[in-house]
């Protein structure tokens, strides 16, 4: 099994400093955007939030404001490194790789989907912890359904064999 997973790519910030140079520096920051996103699936899955921040950048540019623009490319540079790495909630996970919750809970006791800790969430006052999930390893498993695929035919193999029920395997 392949699992050489995406990474960010090193050192934004300075990269983001040498588009103001270039005659057209907005492209030239959709073009470092668009490389972020080819280079890392979990970017890839948070595009909203990326495209935020070097929406940011970009209007920092048009202000001109060459003051700013390190220490915001050095912003982005932060944010972009800490979107890559931050791990996907259960909920996320289901909507990512199209897959229900009593697969999630089933592939995660079994050892197929890896839990990398826990999170405090805190709803209407009562705190509880949520189970998250490595961005990357969500992120390389959307990029290759047909490990779900197998997944799925595997557990139908089983229910065949063993005579179970969905419900026996959730439980």
């Amino acid at each position: 099994m392949n699992t050489d997973m995406s990474m960010v790519p090193p050192a934004i910030a300075p990269r983001l400093m040498a588009t103001i140079t270039e005659p057209e520096p907005v492209v030239a920051i959709r073009i470092l955007a668009a490389a972020c996103l080819d280079q890392s699936s979990s970017l890839r899955l948070r595009l909203p939030e990326v495209k935020q921040l070097f929406a940011r950048f970009i209007a920092a540019i048009m202000r001109e404001r060459t003051d700013a623009l390190e220490a915001i490319a050095s912003s982005v540079e932060k944010q972009i490194n800490a979107l890559s790495s931050r791990p996907f909630t259960p909920r996320q996970v289901r909507r990512i790789l199209g897959i229900t919750n009593q697969e999630r809970l089933f592939w995660t006791r079994d050892g197929r989907l890896h839990q990398t800790g826990t999170i405090l969430n805190n709803q209407r006052g009562q705190k509880f912890r949520v189970p998250v999930y490595c961005a990357e390893r969500i992120g390389w498993l959307s990029q290759n359904p047909d490990i779900i695929a197998a997944w799925r035919d595997e557990d139908a193999r089983l229910l065949t064999q063993e005579g179970l029920s969905d419900a026996d395997l959730s439980s």
